[in-house]
């Protein structure tokens, strides 16, 4: 018997359990962890939630998020549902993070997606679910992550349209053969194994086609020859750029070099090198009678001295560009001597391309830039080059000019300091389309100068100038003067399309009517203060504009016209959130077109124009409203009562007078016809109060009939129609409202009707309806009782 309870409670006790757990998960499936949120996104939908600290992948304030970085935080995870709604994402970062595990379906509905990166993280795995629904994908980075092999028929299968490919990390050790089955075209692959230990020849050759290369494997180049060639020959094709990155090799380590040449690769560009001089000489000697069309050496440093080395220069039939830039020769005044200076000769005059950027170059022989009769383009920037030396580079005050083909010429960044000496070395360039003497101080130009005919760029920029003249090419299309000291432009260039004046100290646009055909104006950064449709409308075909500041005055016309005007004659290249107030000073710091302005400060004519109206308006109708309700007759009243509350109450021995006569003028005739010979001549006579015959002359008469009613024992009010419509029956009337009005005795001479007595007599209306009042009658034979009733009511009084 005692089994059986027990067996129930144990029941129960499991059902609540039961009841628990489900409660619990129902809370965890309605009320989630809230995730956190970033609303760093502008109206492009690209959001911004770098550098927040994130713990995982935040909620965004929109899930039409087109672009999302998500770098530089603390992110570990990416779970099934973390980006489930943004499906309309095409840019996704997560670069420098430390993920460790992505769900499989992590980015299935991803399916718009074009660029992914996953740098710099902790996976030491790859899984081909991630990549299966990233068909639309371009670019994908997976370097500096934590996986030691790469392999697997499916991991790239499905993203046919991949451009850009980056791979690898330190801890890579092996590739498989199949790793790069599924792109077909590769415009950039970047591969870093500076510690791989076995790749399978072909790996590389999965991929059918690649522009450009980026290998970093310089630890095999110490260790394992044979590997390094396999890498170098897969990727070693004649439509392939060739990069090779930090290399630190000696000569005994250049064969798999041999490989890149004998497969007829064009362009090779070595990147971050270390070597000395008796390694780099025996490199560039095995470039003899190769396919080569360009050289190039990027942060290369060689040290040390040759041994007594005569270089060979090699017969280069194909090269046409030298690309160097941080080149750091130790001592390049030891540089050995080439032993036929012929091939040489031949490769300069070849040349169509040279840049020699940042490399301490100052100077130049003007034989050098002599042979030089095919170039094109010549980058000298961020070099040590002076007006002497530059004087000397281009042959000045030799018999022969130089670089007659040259179009496009950059000194930018050097030491030049007069602009007469820069038109008079170019003018004889007839080629010459594109210059570039940027960061170097002129501060003026001369008045006059004489340029090319055939220029249409000019880069003037961070050149510390404080005007500009006529120097100026009319030739040109783009001009460029941007971060230097102008304050005014009032030179005219008709053929301008292009002008860049940002960073410098205009308060206001330059006049458009200088610019007859320019499209885009780049102004941005200067100390504008506005801009008006005038001035835009100058302009005339201006299309593109850029002039965010926070020097803006927030006027009325100002706001008015950047809201609702300016879009429709120019697109703003910077967007709106560019353009600042800093005044009025409640404004400052607010976007121009998130600015509100008064209507009275913005409309003040109108604004007052439209008050003065309502006002008038109001009036009008108060008026109206007065005249329907009689307001007046209560303001009269009320100030009746004021005036009576204010007049002292009359003693008894200064009433003087039987009664006061309140009567119309209308009705005087029979007032002073019958009514005083009739009491006045009773006997005893009754002694009245007749405004006319007693009222003192040069009173107030109000003041007046106040005071000849408080006089009188009674007040006879001679009620006719005329009498209702008196103005100082009324008043009389009014008073007595408030005193003496029981002492009132009303004689009506004539009918009136109700209706016709004005409803704001209330009490009248009352006193008639309700109280017996004298009727003056039509017969001869009733009057003489209508006298003696008077004779007999003023009689109660005393």
């Amino acid at each position: 018997m005692l089994s059986s309870p027990l067996i129930s409670v144990r029941e129960e006790n499991k059902m609540f359990v039961l009841l628990t757990l489900l409660t619990l998960s129902w809370g965890w499936c309605v009320s989630p962890h809230p995730r956190p949120k970033c609303d760093r996104c502008n109206e492009n939908f690209v959001c911004d939630c770098s550098s927040l600290n994130l713990q995982e992948v935040p909620a965004i304030s929109t899930t039409s998020v087109i672009s999302l970085d998500l770098s530089f935080n603390e992110i570990k995870t990416i779970g099934q549902d973390d980006f489930f709604v943004y499906s309309n994402l095409h840019v996704l970062i997560l670069r420098g993070n430390m993920i460790s595990s992505i769900a499989e379906q992590g980015f299935s509905t991803l399916r718009k997606l074009e660029v992914l990166d996953l740098s710099d993280n902790q996976l030491n795995g790859l899984s081909e679910m991630w990549f299966k629904s990233l068909s639309s994908l371009h670019h994908l980075n997976l370097l500096g992550n934590e996986y030691k092999t790469f392999g697997g028929k499916t991991l790239f299968r499905s993203m046919t349209q991949l451009s850009t490919l980056m791979v690898g990390n330190q801890f890579l050790a092996s590739v498989s053969k199949d790793s790069f089955i599924g792109p077909n075209h590769l415009q950039s692959f970047v591969f870093h194994g500076s510690n791989l230990q076995n790749y399978q020849p072909g790996s590389f050759s999965q991929i059918n086609s690649i522009d450009e290369v980026t290998v970093s494997i310089n630890g095999p180049f110490q260790i394992n020859t044979s590997l390094t060639t396999d890498i170098l020959r897969d990727l070693s094709r004649p439509e392939t750029k060739i990069i090779l990155s930090d290399l630190r090799i000696s000569w005994q380590q250049l064969k798999p070099f041999q490989v890149i040449f004998q497969n007829g690769v064009k362009k090779i560009l070595l990147r971050n090198l270390s070597c000395s001089l008796d390694t780099i000489i025996p490199l560039y000697g095995m470039t003899q009678h190769s396919l080569l069309t360009s050289i190039g050496l990027e942060d290369c440093e060689f040290s040390g001295e040759p041994n007594n080395i005569t270089v060979h220069f090699p017969v280069l039939d194909f090269v046409d560009e030298f690309y160097f830039r941080n080149i750091q020769l130790d001592q390049f005044y030891n540089f050995p001597a080439f032993h036929s200076i012929d091939p040489l000769i031949q490769v300069l005059m070849r040349l169509k391309r040279v840049s020699i950027i940042e490399s301490n170059v100052f100077a130049m022989p003007h034989i050098t830039t002599f042979l030089l009769k095919n170039l094109e383009y010549m980058d000298m920037s961020r070099n040590q080059f002076t007006d002497l030396t530059l004087r000397e580079a281009l042959c000045d005050g030799q018999i022969y000019p130089c670089l007659l083909s040259i179009k496009v010429f950059n000194i930018s960044s050097n030491y030049i300091r007069s602009f007469d000496t820069l038109s008079h070395l170019f003018r004889g360039m007839k080629k010459l389309a594109a210059l570039d003497v940027s960061l170097n101080v002129f501060r003026t130009m001369p008045l006059i100068c004489v340029w090319p005919q055939s220029l249409r760029y000019l880069n003037l920029s961070s050149c510390q100038l404080r005007g500009v003249t006529s120097c100026l090419p009319q030739t040109l299309d783009i001009l460029d003067l941007s971060y230097n000291d102008l304050m005014v432009f009032h030179q005219n260039m008709p053929n301008l399309t292009e002008l860049h004046l940002s960073g410098n100290r205009f308060k206001t646009l330059p006049e458009g009517k200088l610019f007859d055909r320019l499209v885009v104006l780049y102004i941005k950064s200067n100390p504008f203060i506005f801009f008006s449709q005038n001035q835009m409308r100058n302009f005339g075909g201006l299309r593109i504009l850029e002039a965010g500041t926070d020097t803006y005055v927030c006027s009325c016309e100002f706001v008015n016209f950047f809201n609702h005007e300016l879009g429709h004659l120019v697109s703003l290249k910077d967007g709106r959130q560019a353009y600042i107030c800093s005044s009025p000073f409640a404004l400052r710091g607010t976007k121009v077109s998130d600015a509100q302005l008064s209507v009275f400060k913005c409309h003040a004519a109108l604004a007052f124009s439209a008050l003065c109206v309502f006002v008038l308006v109001v009036v009008i109708g108060a008026m109206v409203m007065c005249h329907k309700l009689h307001m007046i007759w209560y303001v009269r009243m009320t100030w009746a009562w004021l005036q009576a509350k204010r007049r002292p109450v009359a003693r008894k021995d200064q009433v003087c007078y039987d009664a006061f006569v309140s009567y119309s003028e209308s009705d005087a005739e029979w007032v002073e016809e019958l009514l005083v010979p009739e009491l006045e001549g009773a006997q005893p006579p009754f002694r009245l109060c007749l405004h006319k015959r007693d009222f003192l002359p040069g009173g107030w008469i109000a003041d007046s009939i106040m005071a000849a009613m408080e006089k009188s024992h009674k007040i006879l009010f001679i009620v006719t129609q005329h009498f209702v419509q008196s103005d100082w029956c009324r008043l009389e009337l009014e008073y007595s409202h408030f005193r003496l009005f029981d002492a009132g005795i009303l004689i009506l001479l004539e009918p009136i009707p109700d209706s016709t007595i004005p409803k704001r007599f209330c009490k009248l209306r009352k006193v008639m309806n309700s109280r017996t009042y004298l009727e003056w009658p039509e017969e001869d034979n009733e009057r003489p009782r209508f006298w003696q009733s008077l004779k007999d009511t003023l009689h109660m009084a005393e």
